[in-house]
């Protein structure tokens, strides 16, 4: 019983050392939904992955390795797409959620999850049921 009491007690310390242990990180990153640095300037993507149940509803003409990305300070902005297809646009950040809604004449407002924003990284995720999207992207200027 002894014995037991011993492990028991010693699995409690392990886990009580481990709850006041912090990681280290940048001062801007995300932190319970607050963006500590601006996501206002060029930002390029460097990294894209989706997963679909539907691909043949996606085209592909979104955000590709390469693309490039313009947040104004005025909540607009505008993409340089390679594949042509570019956008123009307004955005609002609340939080940790960017909303963006393209100027055309049927839009409906996107909202990506930022998991990351320092002042040279910018990684967010989408889910919208049929696409599940992951980006990186970094601040050109």
């Amino acid at each position: 019983m002894k014995k037991l009491y011993s492990t028991v007690m010693m699995l409690a310390m392990m886990v009580a050392a481990l709850s006041f242990t912090a990681c280290g990180g940048d001062d801007d990153e995300v932190d319970n939904g607050k963006v500590e640095a601006s996501i206002v300037g060029v930002w390029e993507c460097t990294y894209f992955d989706f997963d679909t149940d539907c691909p043949e509803m996606f085209d592909n003409s979104g955000m590709q390795i390469g693309d490039r990305v313009r947040f104004y300070s005025d909540g607009t902005y505008e993409t340089d797409y390679k594949s042509g297809h570019n956008e123009t646009g307004r955005w609002s950040l609340n939080g940790n959620t960017l909303t963006v809604a393209e100027n055309a004449d049927i839009s409906i407002p996107l909202d990506y999850k930022i998991t990351k924003l320092t002042s040279t990284d910018f990684e967010f995720t989408v889910d919208i049921g049929l696409l599940k999207a992951i980006y990186k992207l970094k601040r050109v200027s």
